[in-house]
């Protein structure tokens, strides 16, 4: 090899190592302007926290999920949403008790409104339904807080996937979730509206200066210097979710009360005359049964009363359950269930003499009539409260 060939490639060998030099450097560059991009601008986007508290949603990370949820101003919107036209169907108010029962749901929005967060937060926390407690346990407001959440849809919503970010100012923004509903399997597009609570701010410009007599004004812009705390503070369109699904699950909750409707009368017949005979057993002249009585009495809820509740609860069983009627379903089936349960306990008390069984058979049968009031609700398209209580 000659001189000048060797000279030629040694220059081209370090043209290629200056070029993978900088090649290298141009990559790590590019790379650390990604990093700071990523860490000190996107992870401060509204996007961002809304993958995010998908991501957290999906792996069961409540902290993440709570972070970016302003519970208490999405249920005051969302609970006005479910209440406008909570009596719109029931058949048996007047007009004016329609606007009684409305203005009293406007009264306990406050209590109703902190009993919603309550059940969200132990949803996000140990993904189960509960009902709140305090003043809104059982009936003490005349509400059956279980009957409304199931009318808000809220426990067969599945939530799908982030869908993307509209803004609408430097702390605004709208995000849209794909969600369905399980029973009637109807998409639907959340709209949410998105705020930056941050509070460590700073204005810059926005100040005036005069020039020649004339007023000059420079435009001022605020820097979030804590960071970024987006929220979740309403759901938009949640009266257009309800509008949309809703017709769908009172369809087919008809359907299956006329579908269902002969059963049941015809069994309400047999258990009215099996009432009449289970009191005739039980009469005594001085008020205590005999153990004679108490033997008969067992004989007959076991073998005509549990009897005639479980046939019935199999010819319901029978029946096709639309989606939308399976909520009245479960309620029939935990109705009659109960029902056996509280005579299983009576018939031990009474044969054993023991108060603690004859206890527990009360508290079961508490449980059925709770349960029997709501169903009843639920096929007379009846209003949550019909009797308004002193607010508290």
């Amino acid at each position: 090899m000659d001189n000048i060939t060797w000279k030629r490639r040694v220059a081209a060998r370090r043209r290629r190592r200056k070029n993978e030099r900088l090649f290298l450097m141009f990559v790590l560059v590019v790379s650390l302007c990604g990093v700071f991009l990523y860490y000190s601008i996107y992870t401060k986007t509204p996007e961002y926290a809304m993958r995010e508290v998908i991501a957290a949603y999906k792996s069961g990370d409540a902290d993440t999920v709570r972070k970016h949820l302003d519970l208490n101003s999405i249920t005051l919107k969302a609970y006005d949403d479910l209440t406008s036209d909570l009596f719109k169907y029931d058949e048996e108010l007047t007009a004016g008790e329609r606007s009684l029962f409305e203005n009293f749901y406007v009264l306990i929005r406050r209590q109703m409104c902190k009993g919603a967060v309550e059940v969200l937060d132990n949803y996000i926390d140990k993904r189960e339904w509960i009902l709140p407690g305090d003043i809104l346990k059982g009936r003490q407001l005349g509400v059956d807080y279980d009957l409304l959440l199931d009318r808000s849809l809220i426990r067969h919503t599945t939530l799908l996937e982030f869908e993307g970010v509209e803004y609408s100012g430097l702390d605004d923004a709208t995000a849209s979730f794909s969600a369905v509903e399980d029973y009637s399997q109807v998409p639907y597009v959340f709209k949410v509206t998105l705020k930056d609570l941050a509070t460590e701010s700073v204005n810059v410009g926005g100040s005036e200066f005069e020039v020649f007599g004339h007023k000059f004004k420079f435009p001022g812009f605020t820097f979030n210097m804590g960071g970024s705390d987006w929220k979740i503070v309403s759901v938009d369109n949640y009266r257009g979710y309800l509008d949309a699904v809703s017709p769908i699950l009172r369809k087919n909750l008809a359907e299956y009360i006329d579908a269902t409707s002969e059963i049941v009368t015809d069994y309400n017949y047999t258990f009215a005359s099996a009432q009449n005979t289970f009191i005739y057993l039980q009469k005594s002249p001085s008020g205590i049964m005999t153990n004679s009585q108490r033997q008969d009495v067992a004989y007959y809820i076991n073998n005509t009363i549990i009897p005639t509740l479980e046939a019935r609860q199999r010819e319901l069983d029978e029946i096709p359950v639309p989606q939308g009627a399976q909520f009245l379903a479960e309620l029939r089936q935990k109705s009659t269930r109960t029902s056996v349960q509280a005579w299983a306990y009576y018939i031990k008390g009474i044969t054993e003499n023991s108060a603690t069984n004859l206890d527990m058979a009360a508290s079961l049968h508490k449980q059925e009539l709770v349960c029997d009031q709501r169903i009843e609700e639920i096929v007379h398209n009846s209003a949550v409260t019909k009797n308004l209580p002193d607010i508290p």
